[in-house]
C-alpha cells in the first residue's frame, strides 16, 4: 500500500551559508584603505594649497626685499660717491696752498734776466723750463732756490746755449735754455 501524506510538511529554512572570512576581511580592508586614501588625499591637497599660499606670500616678500635691496645698493653707492668727493675736496684743500707757495717763491727768487717757458707741477715734483741771458743767471737762480725753505731738492737737469733771431734788431741773440727739477718740501 501506498501512503500519501497530504499534510504539508514544513520545510526547514536553509540557513544561509556563512560568508567566508577572507571576503569579510578583504571588504573591511578595502573600505579602510579607501578611507585612509581619501584622508591622505585630502591632507595632501590641503598641504599643497597651504604651500602654494606660502610660496605666493614668500615670492611677494622676496620681491619687496629685492626692491629694498636695490634701494640699499643705490644708497650705498651714493654714500661711496659722497665719501670719494669728500676725500677729493679734503685733498684739494690740503694741496690748495702748494701752487701758490711755489709760484710766490719762484717769483721772489727769479732774476730779471731769467724767464720761464714752461712750469709743470705734478704732486711734489716741479719741472721748470726756461731761458736766461747768461749761464751765471741760471746758476744764481739755482743757488737762490737751494737756499729756499719751500724746496727740498733743486737739480739743474740741463743748460744749452741757443741763438735766437730777433726781427727788429736784425741780429741773433744768444740765450741759454735750461731745465730744472725741484721737489717741494714737506
Amino acid at each position: 500500500m501506498i501512503r500519501i501524506n497530504l499534510i504539508p510538511v514544513k520545510k526547514k529554512k536553509k540557513r544561509p551559508k556563512p560568508v567566508p572570512n577572507y571576503i569579510v576581511g578583504g571588504t573591511i580592508f578595502t573600505v579602510v584603505v579607501i578611507i585612509v586614501a581619501v584622508f591622505i588625499t585630502y591632507n595632501i591637497r590641503a598641504e599643497i594649497t597651504s604651500l602654494k599660499n606660502t610660496k605666493a606670500r614668500n615670492e611677494q616678500r622676496l620681491a619687496e626685499l629685492r626692491k629694498k635691496l636695490k634701494e640699499l645698493k643705490n644708497y650705498e653707492r651714493l654714500v661711496e660717491d659722497v665719501k670719494k668727493k669728500k676725500e677729493i675736496i679734503i685733498q684739494l684743500r690740503k694741496n690748495q696752498a702748494i701752487p701758490v707757495k711755489v709760484l710766490d717763491e719762484l717769483s721772489r727768487k727769479l732774476p730779471d734776466s731769467v724767464w720761464f717757458k714752461r712750469l709743470e707741477v705734478k704732486g711734489k715734483k716741479v719741472v721748470i723750463e726756461g731761458l736766461a741771458f747768461t749761464n751765471t743767471d741760471i746758476v744764481m737762480f739755482v743757488d737762490k732756490l737751494k737756499r729756499s725753505d719751500v724746496f727740498s731738492s733743486v737739480f739743474l737737469v740741463e743748460s744749452k746755449r741757443q741763438q735766437i733771431a730777433e726781427k727788429e734788431l736784425r741780429e741773433k741773440i744768444t740765450v741759454y735754455n735750461f731745465k730744472l727739477s725741484l721737489v717741494i718740501a714737506g
